[in-house]
C-alpha cells in the first residue's frame, strides 16, 4: 500500500509539474475604461450580415467574437431572465413558473427623478436568493465603484441594485444612444435594443461613446416562445483583439456565457468580483482570426446549428441505445441458459450452436461500444447535413462496427479468446478513445450524444458526468483485463495465484488507475473533481481484490485518505495558475480561503437531489443499483458460473459498483453516472456470461453448481 500511494502521488506530480511551469503569465492590472453593454433578444450570428446589419458586420471584423450561452435559471431564457442574469452574474429567474413560453414580467420600471425604481424587485431578490444557485440580484450595481445607467426598461433590470434602484435611467433608447452626456454619465451603461433597431443603436453608440469605452454586444435571451440558441457575443475596445472570446468558466474558445458579462465589466473597471457571481471575465483567447469576416460569422452560426441539432438527437439516440442494450443482453442471457446443462450435470438436450453464442457475445460487445462510437461520430460534422439524424446513425454504426472488429482482434491477440477477453477489449477501447480525446483538447466531448451541450451550459471543457460514467466503466474493465489472471488461469482464485517475480497481482490495475485518475482529474484535461472522488476508491478496491486481499475498514480508510490527497494535489496545482486559467477546482480553493465555498457545495448537492426526483426514470436508478449490489452478493446461477470461471469478474463488478455509488453521491447531477456505466457494463458482462457456458464443459470445475462467493468486506 505505501508503494502504491507513493506511485500515485509521484505520478500525478510528474504529470502536472509542467502544467504549472507553462501557465501563461498573469495579466497586468486592468485599466478602467467606460463600459457600454448593448443587448437584445434573439440576436443570433445567422442574423448578422453586411446587408441587414452593416454596423455589426463592420464591428465583427474588428472585435473579439464569441458564441454566447444565455442559460439562466430555466431551460429557455426570456428577456427579463436574461437581464436579471446579466446584472447578477448568476443564473436568475423573473417568472414565478417554469416553461418554454416567455410571458410578460411582473417587474415594472417606474421613473424616479433622473433614475428609476423597479417595482417588485425586492420580492424577486428574495426568491432568487433562496434558489439553488443562491443568486444575488443587483450584484453588478452593488459591487461597482460608480453608478450604472440604463436605457430601456429591460436594461433597468440589469442595472438595478439589490433594492431595485437605477442610478440614471432613460426610457427612450434611441435618444439615449445618441446623447454623449448620457453615455458618459456613469462608468457603466446598459442599453436594451430590439432586434430590428440594434444595428442603428450600435451605430449611435459608436459615434457618441467616450474614446476609451469598451463596447459589449450580447444577445441576452430568446424572444417569445422559442427554443434555446447560442447568441452573439462581441467585445470591442481595450485589449479585445480580432480573435475568439473565451472565459475561465468555459475554457473553450469561442464559447462564453451571459453570467460572464457582469464579471467582465467589474474586471475592466478594476473592481472586485463578488463570490455570488459564478461567471468569469471574458478575454481574448489569443487565437487570431484566420479567415474573412464572412468565414468567422459562418463558423459561429454553425455552432448554433450544431447545438440545436444535438439537442434534437439526444433522446432518439439514447432510447435506441437502451433498447438495443436490453435486447442484446436478454438474448445473451437466453442463449446462456439454453447452453447450461439441466439435470444433475447431464445434458438434457443439445444447446444452440457455438456460433449462436458467439454472435450473442459479439452483439453485446457492439452495444457496449456504442457510447464510445458516439464520440468517434463527432469527427464527422453530422449536424451540417440536411439529414442529420440518419448521418449520425450511420456514423455511430460504422464506428461501433469498426471498434467491434478491433475488439475481436485484441481478444485473440492479448486474451487468447478467454471468456473475459471481449469485455476487457471493449473496456480498453472505450477508455483509450475518451482518454486520448481528453488529453488532446476534448474536441469530441461537445455536440456528441454522451458529451455536453453549450445550451445546457453545465460544462464546456473537460469531461462531464455522462461521459465520465462511460469512461470510468471502460477504465475499470481495462484494468481488470490487464491482470495476469484474465490472461492466464481463468478459474484460479486471486488469492491462490503465486506472485510473479516481476509483477504482483493488482499492481498493473493500480497503474491503469493512476493513468485514469490523472487524465480525469488534471485541470488541463478532464478537470473533474467528482470523478477523482469516485475513481480512486474504485481502483483501490479493485487492486486489493485482484491481489487476493480482503477490503478491511483500515484499508478503506487508507483509500479515502489517498483520495483526499489526490484532490488536494490537483487543487493546489490549479490554484497556483493565474486566475484567468484556473478551473472550478482552483476557484473553489479561492472560495474556501476567502469564503463562499459552502454555497457551491450546497448548490451541487441540491442539483443532485433535484435530478434524482426529476422523473420516475431517475428514481429507478438507485433501485437498479441496489439490485446490482444484491446480484453481486447473491448472484443467480449464470453469474455464479461466470464468477467461478472468471475469477476477476466479481472484483471488477464490485469496483464498478463502488465507482457508481460514490460518483452518484459526490457529484452534482451524479445520478446519471451509474446509469451510463450500466450501458457499458451490462452488455459487456453478458458477453462474459454467454462465453462461460457450454454444453460440453461443466458449469464448475467439480461438475456441480458453485456456491455464492463469501463477502468481500470484513
Amino acid at each position: 500500500m505505501p508503494q502504491l500511494g507513493c506511485a500515485l502521488v509521484c505520478g500525478l506530480a510528474c504529470v502536472f509539474a509542467g502544467a504549472v511551469g507553462v501557465a501563461p503569465a498573469a495579466n497586468a492590472a486592468p485599466a478602467s475604461p467606460d463600459v457600454i453593454v448593448v443587448g437584445t433578444t434573439q440576436l443570433l450570428w445567422s442574423d448578422v450580415d453586411a446587408a441587414r446589419t452593416p454596423t455589426l458586420w463592420k464591428l465583427a471584423g474588428e472585435s473579439a467574437l464569441g458564441s454566447l450561452s444565455v442559460k439562466a435559471a430555466d431551460p429557455v431564457s426570456c428577456a427579463a431572465d436574461g437581464w436579471l442574469t446579466l446584472g447578477a452574474g448568476n443564473r436568475a429567474k423573473a417568472r414565478d413558473v417554469s416553461g418554454k413560453h416567455c410571458v410578460a414580467s411582473k417587474l415594472q420600471v417606474q421613473p424616479a427623478g433622473s433614475g428609476a425604481v423597479v417595482a417588485g424587485f425586492s420580492d424577486a431578490y428574495t426568491k432568487n436568493a433562496h434558489r439553488d444557485d443562491n443568486t444575488k440580484l443587483g450584484a453588478l450595481a452593488d459591487a461597482l465603484t460608480g453608478c450604472v445607467s440604463a436605457a430601456g426598461a429591460d436594461a433597468a433590470l440589469g442595472a438595478a441594485d439589490r433594492q431595485g434602484r437605477v442610478a440614471h435611467y432613460r426610457d427612450d433608447v434611441g435618444a439615449a444612444a445618441g446623447e454623449p452626456a448620457f453615455l458618459q454619465q456613469c462608468p457603466v451603461t446598459l442599453i436594451a435594443a430590439t432586434p430590428s433597431t440594434i444595428d442603428g443603436i450600435v451605430a449611435s453608440v459608436m459615434a457618441n461613446a467616450p474614446a476609451n469605452a469598451v463596447l459589449l454586444i450580447v444577445g441576452v435571451a430568446e424572444s417569445g416562445a422559442s427554443k434555446a440558441h447560442l447568441h452573439v457575443a462581441l467585445a470591442h475596445g481595450d485589449d479585445f483583439a480580432n480573435d475568439a472570446l473565451v472565459s475561465a468558466s468555459t475554457r473553450r474558445p469561442p464559447f462564453v456565457q451571459l453570467v460572464d458579462v457582469a464579471p467582465t465589466i467589474l474586471s475592466l473597471r478594476g473592481d472586485r468580483i463578488p463570490a455570488s457571481m459564478i461567471g468569469q471575465p471574458w478575454r481574448s483567447s489569443g487565437r487570431p482570426s484566420s479567415g474573412s469576416t464572412a468565414d468567422e460569422v459562418e463558423k459561429l452560426a454553425d455552432l448554433d446549428v450544431a447545438a440545436e441539432r444535438q439537442g434534437g438527437a439526444i433522446v432518439p439516440f439514447w432510447v435506441t441505445l437502451v433498447a438495443l442494450m436490453v435486447a442484446s443482453s436478454a438474448f445473451a442471457w437466453w442463449v446462456a441458459r439454453r447452453r447450461m446443462k439441466a439435470d444433475d450435470g447431464a445434458s438434457a438436450r443439445p444447446g444452440p450452436s457455438d456460433r449462436l453464442a458467439r454472435n450473442a457475445a459479439l452483439a453485446c460487445a457492439w452495444c457496449a461500444l456504442l457510447p464510445a462510437a458516439s464520440f468517434l461520430a463527432g469527427i464527422v460534422s453530422w449536424w451540417s447535413s440536411p439529414k442529420p439524424l440518419p448521418v449520425l446513425a450511420l456514423a455511430v454504426v460504422v464506428a461501433a462496427t469498426a471498434a467491434t472488429r478491433l475488439a475481436v482482434a485484441l481478444e485473440g491477440w492479448i486474451w487468447k479468446r478467454r471468456p473475459l477477453g471481449l469485455a476487457a477489449a471493449v473496456g480498453t477501447i472505450t477508455f483509450v478513445v475518451i482518454g486520448l480525446d481528453l488529453v488532446t483538447g476534448a474536441h469530441l466531448q461537445i455536440f456528441t450524444m454522451a458529451g455536453y451541450s453549450p445550451l445546457v451550459a453545465g460544462r464546456f471543457a473537460g469531461i462531464g458526468n455522462v461521459a465520465f460514467g462511460v469512461y470510468a466503466a471502460g477504465a475499470l474493465l481495462a484494468a481488470t483485463g490487464i491482470d495476469p489472471a484474465a490472461r492466464r488461469a481463468d478459474r484460479e482464485a486471486p488469492a491462490a495465484r503465486p506472485d510473479s517475480l516481476w509483477i504482483r497481482p493488482g499492481l498493473l490495475a493500480a497503474c491503469v488507475g493512476v493513468i485514469a485518475v490523472a487524465i480525469d482529474g488534471a485541470p488541463p484535461w478532464g478537470s473533474d473533481v467528482g470523478g477523482v472522488l469516485a475513481l480512486v476508491p474504485a481502483f483501490g478496491v479493485l487492486a486489493f481484490l485482484l491481489a487476493g486481499a480482503r477490503v478491511s475498514w483500515r484499508k478503506a480508510l487508507a483509500v479515502a485518505l489517498g483520495t483526499i490527497a489526490v484532490i488536494v494535489l490537483f487543487a493546489l496545482v490549479d490554484y497556483a495558475r493565474p486566475p484567468a486559467h484556473q478551473t472550478h477546482l482552483g476557484r473553489f480553493v479561492g472560495d474556501l480561503l476567502h469564503g463562499g465555498a459552502w454555497s457551491i457545495v450546497r448548490r451541487k448537492a441540491l442539483a443532485d437531489v433535484h435530478l434524482l426526483v426529476y422523473s420516475a426514470l431517475t428514481l429507478l436508478i438507485p433501485l437498479l443499483v441496489i439490485v446490482a449490489i444484491w446480484w453481486v452478493r447473491r448472484p443467480p446461477l449464470l453469474l455464479r458460473v461466470a464468477f467461478s470461471r472468471v475469477a476477476v469478474l466479481r472484483p471488477a463488478l464490485v469496483a464498478l459498483l463502488v465507482m457508481s455509488v460514490v460518483g452518484a453521491v459526490l457529484n452534482d447531477s451524479g445520478i446519471v453516472i451509474p446509469a451510463l456505466a450500466a450501458v457499458v457494463v451490462l452488455p459487456a458482462t453478458m458477453a462474459v456470461v454467454v462465453a462461460t457456458t457450454s454444453p460440453r464443459v461443466p458449469a464448475h470445475p467439480d461438475g456441480g453448481v458453485p456456491e455464492p462467493p463469501p463477502s468481500l468486506l470484513r
